[in-house]
């Protein structure tokens, strides 16, 4: 049951994907949480540098985060959390708070839709899977790291 619209809050949550890429072919390949444009999204990428996790969060189109992480291999398996709210955005990988933005008071709106693509159906999700999970509060750091521990 992924739910509808009524289900994702656009002041806080958290954004979960366990993922691998299927190649580190340097292109982008997204998850996202959005109203459908780019305009208010977040997206979690495997990111066009070798190795590197990326996500970006964007409100009524002004960027609030743009964090990323270098991992030692995007080819295995990596639990990533993007965790939004009102000045305190976080990047979570494998149990460690990698990246945070403690400013960006303006939030995403109308979140009503997950795509294994980029918003607007850009950059599709070309990866392996395991576990895909949206939650509409954010989580604690202790919850969190809990959540992305491999």
């Amino acid at each position: 049951d992924g739910g509808d619209a009524s289900r994702f809050n656009d002041s806080e949550g958290v954004l979960f994907a366990e993922i691998s890429a299927l190649a580190d072919d340097l292109t982008f390949r997204g998850i996202s949480l959005s109203d459908g444009t780019t305009a208010n999204r977040i997206v979690i990428y495997l990111s066009n540098v070798s190795n590197r996790i990326r996500l970006i969060i964007r409100g009524n189109n002004v960027l609030l985060a743009d964090l990323f992480y270098d991992v030692s291999n995007t080819l295995d398996y990596h639990k990533v959390a993007a965790k939004y709210k009102a000045d305190d955005f976080a990047l979570w990988i494998d149990g460690v708070e990698v990246a945070t933005d403690l400013s960006g008071t303006s939030m995403p709106i109308g979140l009503n839709q997950v795509r294994f693509a980029n918003a607007n159906g850009t950059t599709p999700f070309y990866g392996k899977t395991k576990q895909l999970m949206y939650f509409n509060t954010a989580l604690s750091d202790s919850e969190l790291a809990t959540l992305t521990t491999l």
